[in-house]
């Protein structure tokens, strides 16, 4: 059985097509973040936290 693990920044997906947006640590700043899908060219926009920040860093630092 699959148990899915915690969500990395890279995980994030357009909402009208699915793809991975291609978003990494070195690329993401906390607040919004907007570019468009590199499939269908949907503009987007992810709000990270600064919460979420740290959480995703940690996640990278271990190994996820």
């Amino acid at each position: 059985m699959f148990k899915p693990g915690p969500m990395k920044i890279s995980d994030y997906t357009c909402l009208l097509c699915g793809s991975k947006l291609g978003m990494t640590l070195k690329s993401a700043i906390i607040g919004d973040n907007t570019g468009s899908c590199p499939m269908c060219e949907e503009p987007f926009r992810v709000n990270i936290t600064a919460d979420e920040m740290e959480e995703f860093i940690k996640l990278e630092k271990n190994g996820y």
